[in-house]
């Protein structure tokens, strides 16, 4: 007996000992006609709907809970800015002046003067930066009128209430 037919008669065995419904036997006259095309473009049809459905509920599920999402947004942009300091005091000084100026809110607005982000920009475009341009912006302004001290920046500011 060839190996074909011993896998055959097996599989019919094992087939027919669990199959009592007979659904098995149901979809034989399927094989390779017209309608089991029909039957496979049916089940494509109803496994996407039910993906399509499936990515809609977890899509309104994150923004639903976008303020779940908010402090790892913002400790996304403190490490980017430790990453462009690379020193642990300056980014401790950075951290109190982020803290300070706008508790960390990339969309805070200083009533008194209009400055706008994490760091009180008074630019006119300020408000179309995302979290990641006010830091460059602001280490820009730092190297320029602290020579890089983000400390003296933050001395400045319990000083004077400005930096």
């Amino acid at each position: 007996m060839s190996q074909f037919r011993v896998n055959n008669a097996l599989n019919s065995t094992y087939v027919a000992g669990f199959d009592t419904s007979g659904m098995l036997s149901t979809a034989a006259p399927l094989r390779g006609g017209a309608q089991r095309r029909r039957a496979l473009g049916r089940c494509f049809v109803i496994m996407l709907a039910v993906m399509t459905i499936s990515a809609l509920s977890i899509e309104k599920t994150y923004t639903a809970d976008a303020d779940l999402q908010k402090p790892l947004d913002i400790m996304n942009v403190k490490l980017y800015l430790h990453n462009q300091i690379n020193d642990w005091e300056q980014f401790e000084c950075a951290n109190q002046l982020g803290i300070k100026e706008s508790n960390w809110r990339a969309n805070a607005v200083n009533k008194n003067s209009g400055a706008y982000g994490i760091f009180q920009h008074m630019s006119e475009h300020a408000h179309k930066w995302d979290a990641y341009k006010q830091m460059d912006k602001h280490i820009e302004y730092i190297n320029a009128r602290y020579d890089g001290d983000w400390c003296l920046a933050l001395t400045k500011l319990e000083r004077e209430g400005w930096h």
